[in-house]
């Protein structure tokens, strides 16, 4: 009997130590697994910082460059435009594409007028009152290219702009017809005929069309009749743009006067174009748009 109490007792006493041991090695390996899990995440914190610190050093070098960019733009002198068109009818749509650019809601041309050579243009003004600049070169340049400026253009084409709608109106060249009642007419096509004045060794031949007033000088004697019929075969093929109230074309006969112009009303603003040559000036201004 007292043989079994001693075997009982030992069996409850390693049964115990058992238990506290087992206990123990639960409570050490949930402080391991809290220690490994705390320098995970203290790992983790600096790999995020890191990644975090690079990608604002990235973004802000990023930043730099892009404000280096267009300051090194906006201080590279005159605004230019890439003008890359193989032939001048690209070349055209692009300068006119830079003119809306630089100068916003203004008409612009988009044929060059000329059959040879190689369109460039400059500008100088601004919105409201510039100049364009219109040169016939032997290789292409960008638009504004600051070289340009020591060259002769074949045609200019300005705009100016007036205090008001009336001032733009008054500017203009235009003549009515009513001044020339009692002239000869002469014909110049099947539906147009002109008055001609003649004086002291000036002649003038008259016409209006729509809102349009069209005058060719002939100085020195020299005959406007075949200049006019000329001008009139051109603008059946070229509509010239549509001015609010009024618009004026006068031209000198003979090529290469150099007393050439078209101009228009066009709110508070005229638009005026200058050339030696009749056919540059009318292919021109009909290609016109807004």
């Amino acid at each position: 009997m007292k043989k079994s109490i001693k075997i009982f007792m030992a069996t409850l006493v390693a049964l115990t130590l058992a238990a506290c041991g087992n206990e123990n090695n639960k409570k050490s390996s949930s402080s391991e697994t809290k220690t490994t899990q705390k320098s995970n995440v203290s790992k983790e914190s600096k790999k995020t910082e890191q990644s975090s610190e690079s990608s604002s050093s990235s973004s802000s070098s990023s930043s730099e460059s892009s404000s280096s960019e267009v300051s090194s733009s906006s201080q590279s002198g005159p605004q230019q435009a890439k003008v890359t068109g193989d032939n001048n009818t690209q070349r055209m749509a692009q300068i006119a594409g830079a003119l809306k650019y630089f100068l916003g809601d203004a008409l612009v041309p988009t044929k060059a007028g000329i059959s040879s050579g190689v369109v460039n243009a400059y500008y100088t003004g601004d919105g409201n009152n510039f100049t364009v600049y219109y040169i016939k070169d032997t290789e292409g340049k960008n638009f504004n290219d600051p070289s340009l400026k020591d060259k002769v253009s074949y045609i200019t084409f300005s705009k100016k702009t007036y205090g008001s709608e009336e001032e733009a109106e008054q500017a203009v060249n235009y003549i009515s017809g009513e001044s020339e009642m009692g002239l000869p007419k002469v014909p110049l096509s099947g539906n147009v005929n002109a008055t001609l004045n003649s004086g002291a060794g000036q002649r003038y031949l008259h016409w209006n069309s729509g809102k349009w007033s069209v005058t060719i000088h002939g100085t020195a004697g020299k005959d406007p009749v075949p200049t006019g019929r000329k001008v009139v075969a051109l603008l059946n093929n070229a509509y010239l743009p549509a001015p609010d109230s009024r618009g004026a074309a006068s031209f000198t006969a003979g090529s290469g006067s150099g007393n050439q112009k078209i101009e228009w009303n066009n709110g508070k603003a005229v638009y005026t174009i200058k050339g030696s040559n009749i056919n540059s000036l009318i292919e021109l201004a009909g290609s016109i748009q807004k």
